[in-house]
């Protein structure tokens, strides 16, 4: 999700949006026993490894190759490299790959794509049970941290390889897009993804989702009162599931003037019918960035939620289509996408 669990905070609504709404592309690969694993899926290679941290900490992460769809393009020299973080719980993607990315089939060339997961997600971890370790390391400058050692090791093997990608893209999901700028400027990355967020501050987000869903306004006042004294430990005190230091720190994240100061490409897509995107949110983005003298391009799906689904309908696919094209068209050096 964008920025919080609305399972947690609206009581009896059952909304576990990031786990339950992809189950319409879920690809049944059983990873949960495994260290390491490896998938051909079609012309999709899909490659489960595991990554320590410098102070010996662990994750794991999955590694897709997207070949063109074009035969003869599949021994290109690699176009884009896509460094993907994903949203909040502790859910896996692998039960959701190599699908998750159906409609990215190469127009803009050969692809390789990286997720790392947060430490303590399992190949098989589900969200219902994350479990005492994850919530202490589950804050932004843990994510930081682990994402750009993760994203700088990567490129130096790639660099040591004689390979330089085209393009280095940062695609940030839901509340994965909230360190989606930092992380795309620390890089040099050449283009911005955000994927069902609204581009908000986290917080000015929560207050707006409050004031127009009644049910969240208590909520909403527990974290504002709890903000107010540090506790003695940040990491164990927890309000709406998650630490007092995860609160803290997405408070403090400046997210729409991180976007506005990315200047790289940005494309940012939302369903038009998620309840975690404030109304008027993407207008508010798009008149910051006018304002700016700055362009953005942003794609809005009718009838869809969080997942970019809904009864009968998928379109994700869509969504990494456009991704596809918008990279094969738009030019490193601008600063935009119309």
């Amino acid at each position: 999700m964008t920025i919080f669990n609305l399972n947690r905070l609206r009581g009896g609504v059952q909304m576990r949006w990031y786990a339950a709404a992809l189950m319409s592309i879920m690809l049944c690969c059983l990873l949960s026993a495994c260290s390491m694993a490896e998938l051909q899926r079609g012309r999709t290679l899909v490659q489960l490894s595991q990554f320590q941290f410098p102070d010996g900490g662990k994750a794991i992460y999955y590694q897709l190759e997207k070949k063109p769809w074009r035969q003869q393009d599949g021994d290109a020299p690699l176009a884009n490299l896509i460094f993907v973080i994903s949203g909040s719980d502790c859910v896996s993607m692998g039960e959701f790959l190599p699908q998750y990315f159906s409609g990215l089939e190469g127009e803009s060339g050969r692809t390789r794509i990286l997720i790392l997961h947060k430490r303590y997600i399992l190949p098989g971890s589900n969200g219902q049970a994350c479990g005492d370790a994850f919530v202490r390391a589950d804050h932004p400058s843990c994510w930081q941290a682990d994402q750009l050692e993760f994203m700088r090791v990567q490129l130096a093997n790639l660099k040591r390889q004689g390979i330089t990608p085209k393009r280095v893209i940062v695609l940030g999901v839901s509340e994965g897009a909230e360190l989606a700028p930092v992380l795309a400027q620390q890089i040099q990355a050449t283009h911005l993804v955000l994927l069902s967020h609204s581009g908000k501050n986290a917080l000015d987000a929560y207050r707006a989702l409050a004031t127009h869903y009644p049910a969240m306004q208590q909520g909403w006042q527990t974290l504002q009162t709890a903000l107010l004294i540090v506790p003695a430990d940040p990491d164990a005190t927890r309000i709406h599931g998650r630490s007092w230091r995860y609160w803290s720190e997405i408070a403090a994240i400046p997210q729409t003037q991180n976007l506005l100061h990315a200047g790289i490409p940005v494309f940012l897509a939302v369903g038009e019918a998620d309840p975690v995107i404030p109304p008027g949110a993407v207008d508010d983005l798009q008149q910051a960035f006018k304002l700016a003298g700055r362009q953005i391009h942003i794609s809005r799906f009718p009838g869809v939620g969080h997942s970019l689904g809904g009864k009968d309908v998928n379109r994700l696919p869509d969504f990494m289509h456009q991704v596809d094209n918008w990279l094969a068209e738009t030019d490193v050096h601008q600063t935009s996408m119309q």
